[in-house]
């Protein structure tokens, strides 16, 4: 009894992995689909997108400052007095147009609201470059938990046939019960590692079915099958003094900095508008009519057009004070910008590092299979004719799956730490994820 309920949950998990990683119902979702799919869906990509397009309209805000301003009044008035003379009753209207010519506030506003816009673009670009990210982490995630429970699937069914084995051989008195102790024990451990995996895989899919706004049944990865192998990932020159020239021109995040302070900038000079004069070109045109009047009194109309000039004398010291506390912002906006230069450089050598040793780690870790599946296989052999024991078969065993899950999360990490210092040198693009999809897919496919 107990063998049957093994072999159901063996036979149960190996379906559960062969439907999420063979894809024979659906089409499998390769890595650009699910990005498209998650630029029309991710509620962060939907906030940039909708901030970008209100901060586009602070340009024509401001410029509205500088632009003539023309209004137009009307009145009509009603004068019951003790007398019919004084019982006058009237209605005029006026057209008045407001040039300024010299708007000190104004254009320094209108300075800042370009940088905010440009500060929006950029925002928006790096919102889409921390979506591949996060939708090429969550895909690679998911591939790694089939992966991971495939080799746990595989192992289960290995060590439930080395249990049935040592069982058999044991009752024919061809092997110790300690045999058959070790030979559970490792067969109860694959259980808990199976359900684990599982569990890994069903949190993997939801996280990615919240980018991409719905569930996936199958991914691209006929070509995790022949990674363990052969793969080979694209190459980057990673001279750290050539990397490090582009973070200023390239690195998003230094950029917003950069545009901060010149925002910081241009508020000081807003601030300083207080101690300059404003001068408008003023015109007005106006007409009143007289009606129900006793007294014959003609309508009149009238125009006048000037300069209007206005110098602040004292403010109270306000106009000093903001202006001094527009200058403290910014210094904060200039040492924000030197921490974010450190910290993109920082980021920028991590990521070099973790490719350099990443390379090698993933050389090291085909070494490890290769040699892991032939200690296996001469430990399999060596059991059969009496030469190995049960434990070393069963250690072998495990050293393979775990070199072998080693392997496909290093390879992992480094398409990752590609694509991660690409964002740091501002050109992660959707090109880039196309590349490593060709990763997921059998060669010659």
């Amino acid at each position: 009894m107990k063998n049957t309920k093994q072999k159901k949950f063996a036979i149960k998990s190996i379906v559960l992995c062969a439907l999420f990683s063979t894809g024979a119902m659906a089409e499998p979702m390769g890595l650009n689909s699910a990005y498209q799919m998650a630029l029309a869906h991710d509620a962060q990509i939907a906030q940039a997108q909708a901030q970008f397009g209100a901060d586009n309209e602070t340009v024509n805000t401001a410029l509205g400052v500088l632009l003539p301003q023309v209004s137009a009044d009307a009145n009509y008035s009603v004068n019951d007095g003790n007398t019919d003379s004084s019982d006058i009753n009237s209605k005029d209207w006026s057209v008045s147009l407001n040039q300024p010519i010299y708007n000190h506030a104004g254009w320094a506003g209108y300075a800042q609201a370009k940088q905010i816009t440009k500060a929006a673009e950029l925002s928006l670009r790096k919102a889409k470059q921390d979506l591949i990210l996060r939708v090429s982490e969550s895909y690679f995630n998911v591939l790694l938990a089939q992966k991971s429970l495939q080799l746990s699937n595989t192992k289960l069914k290995s060590d439930q046939t080395q249990l049935e084995t040592a069982e058999a051989s044991a009752e024919l008195g061809l092997a110790s019960q300690v045999d058959v102790l070790e030979a559970r024990s490792n067969f109860d451990l694959s259980k808990s590692d199976t359900i684990n995996a599982e569990n890994q895989l069903d949190i993997a899919l939801e996280s990615f079915a919240n980018i991409i706004g719905k569930p996936v049944a199958t991914l691209k990865s006929e070509g995790l099958k022949v990674m363990m192998s052969d793969v080979v990932l694209p190459y980057q020159d990673l001279s750290t003094k050539e990397l490090a020239a582009k973070i200023n021109d390239g690195n998003l995040d230094v950029m917003l900095a950069n545009n901060q302070l010149e925002q910081s900038q241009q508020q000081i000079e807003i601030k300083r508008a207080g101690h300059y004069p404003d001068i408008n070109f003023q015109a007005q045109y106006k007409e009143t009519h007289y009606l129900d009047s006793h007294e014959s009194i003609d309508d009149s109309h009238s125009s006048r057009y000037g300069i209007n000039f206005s110098l602040p004398l004292y403010s109270g010291g306000r106009t000093s004070s903001e202006v001094r506390a527009a200058k403290q912002t910014s210094i904060v906006a200039r040492e924000a910008l030197r921490q974010s230069r450190e910290g993109a450089l920082l980021s920028m050598r991590t990521q070099v590092r973790n490719l350099e040793q990443g390379r090698k780690l993933v050389n090291a870790l085909k070494e490890a299979v290769k040699s892991n599946d032939a200690f296996l296989e001469a430990a399999e052999e060596g059991y059969r004719v009496g030469l190995r024991s049960m434990l070393e078969v069963l250690t072998a065993r495990t050293n393979q799956t775990l070199a072998q899950r080693n392997l496909i999360e290093a390879i992992h990490n480094q398409v990752l730490n590609h694509l991660k210092l690409e964002a740091v040198l501002g050109d992660l693009m959707v090109e880039d994820i196309q590349t490593y999809e060709a990763l997921l897919e059998l060669p010659n496919s």
